[in-house]
C-alpha cells in the first residue's frame, strides 16, 4: 500500500474547498464567504498554520454549538471618535467587515478612530483586520487576546494567550506594510502544525513537563506553557494587549477558561481592539516620504527586509505554483 500523494490545489481550489468545510458545519452564506477567503489568504501568503489546517478548528466551535455560525452583529458609535460592536458569538471578522467603513470615514473626520468588539471569536490571522485600512491610506493597529497560554517571564501557570498584535501602514507605490506576530515565541497553531508534521520547533517556544523550555511541539502542546518572546518585554507587551482587548472591549480575560472548556473549545471570547489614524490629518505633509525612507534604510541593508514584506514573495510563489496539501490534512478536510 502505497502513501497518497501531496495535492497541489489553486488558491480558488483552497477557497472553495474551505468554503465546504464552513457551510458543512452550519455556517451561513456571507460569513462562510469571509472566513474561506481569509484561509485563502493565509495559504497565499504565510503563515499557513491560520490557513487550512484552521478549519477543523472553525467546524468544531460550530458543531459544539461554541460559536454562532449564522451571527447576526451589531455595531453602534458610541463617541465621535469610537465604535462598539458585538459580534454575536461569531468570529470577529464578519464584524468587522460590517465597521469597516464606518471606522475609516471616523478616522477620517477626526483624525484618530478605533472599533472594539466583544462577544466574539478570533482565530485567523491578525493583519487581515489591518490590512484594508492601509490600503485606505490610514495607519492601522489591531490586537486581540486569546486562550491563556503564555507563561510571564518568572511565573508558573499561565496568565496570557500568544495576544498576536498587527500594524499597517501606506507605502507609496508599492504593496502596504503589514506585519503581525503572537507576543509568544511561536503561535499555538504554528506548534500543533509542527506536531502534525513532526519535527521540532525552530527554537525553545514553550516549557516541558519538567518546566524546562523546549523546542518539542509535543511536549508543549502536553504543558500548553508556551514563552513570551523576549522574556520579560514579551510578557509587557502580552499584558498590554489584554488590557486594549479585552478589557476595553469587555471581552472574556484569557484566563477566564470554563465556558470554552465546557465547549471543548480551542479559543476564547476574548476582546479586540482596532484603532485607525488618519496620516494627512497629523500635521506632516511629507508623512509617505517618511515612510519611503524608513523602508529604503531597511532594504538593502544585508538580508534585512522590511517587517512583513516575506509575505509578499510567498503570495507570488503561491499564486503561479499553488498550495500543496499534505494527504492526512486533505483526508480530515473531506471527512468534515
Amino acid at each position: 500500500m502505497t502513501d497518497a500523494p501531496t495535492k497541489t490545489l489553486s488558491l480558488e481550489e483552497v477557497k472553495a474547498l474551505a468554503k465546504s468545510v464552513l457551510v458543512s458545519a452550519g455556517m451561513d452564506e456571507r460569513g462562510s464567504d469571509i472566513l474561506a477567503d481569509l484561509v485563502m489568504r493565509s495559504e497565499r501568503d504565510d503563515p499557513r498554520s491560520h490557513g487550512l489546517r484552521m478549519l477543523p478548528v472553525y467546524a468544531q466551535s460550530f458543531e459544539s454549538k461554541y460559536a454562532n455560525p449564522t451571527a447576526n452583529p451589531t455595531v453602534e458609535r458610541i463617541a465621535p471618535g469610537v465604535l462598539r460592536g458585538d459580534g454575536d458569538n461569531g468570529y470577529y471578522q464578519i464584524v468587522g467587515a460590517d465597521a469597516r467603513d464606518e471606522l475609516i470615514g471616523m478616522a477620517r473626520e477626526n483624525g484618530i478612530a478605533s472599533f472594539t468588539c466583544a462577544n466574539c471569536h478570533h482565530l485567523g490571522a491578525l493583519r487581515f483586520d489591518t490590512e484594508p485600512l492601509a490600503q485606505a491610506g490610514l495607519v492601522a493597529l489591531g490586537v486581540v487576546n486569546s486562550l491563556s497560554m503564555v507563561v510571564p517571564q518568572g511565573g508558573l501557570r499561565p496568565v496570557f494567550g500568544t495576544n498576536p498584535m498587527s500594524f499597517a501602514c501606506p507605502r507609496q507605490e508599492a504593496e502596504p506594510v503589514v506585519w503581525d506576530q503572537a507576543s509568544s515565541v511561536a503561535a499555538l497553531m504554528d506548534v500543533r502544525m509542527a506536531a502534525a508534521e513532526g519535527h521540532d520547533l525552530a527554537r525553545p517556544s514553550g516549557l516541558d513537563t519538567s518546566g524546562q523550555p523546549t523546542t518539542d511541539p509535543n511536549a508543549i502542546l502536553e504543558t500548553r506553557s508556551l514563552l513570551p518572546f523576549g522574556e520579560h518585554k514579551g510578557a509587557a507587551i502580552a499584558f498590554l494587549i489584554e488590557v486594549l482587548g479585552a478589557a476595553l472591549a469587555g471581552g472574556t480575560l484569557s484566563v477566564d477558561n470554563k465556558e470554552r472548556e465546557s465547549f471543548g473549545a480551542l479559543n476564547i471570547k476574548g476582546g479586540a481592539t482596532l484603532i485607525a489614524i488618519d496620516p494627512s490629518r497629523f500635521g506632516n505633509p511629507a508623512f509617505n516620504d517618511y515612510v519611503t525612507r524608513i523602508c529604503a534604510e531597511i532594504e538593502g541593508n544585508g538580508t534585512a527586509r522590511v517587517p512583513g514584506d516575506g509575505r509578499l514573495k510567498n503570495r507570488a510563489a503561491t499564486e503561479a505554483n499553488g498550495v500543496s496539501v499534505a494527504p492526512d490534512l486533505m483526508a480530515q478536510l473531506q471527512a468534515l
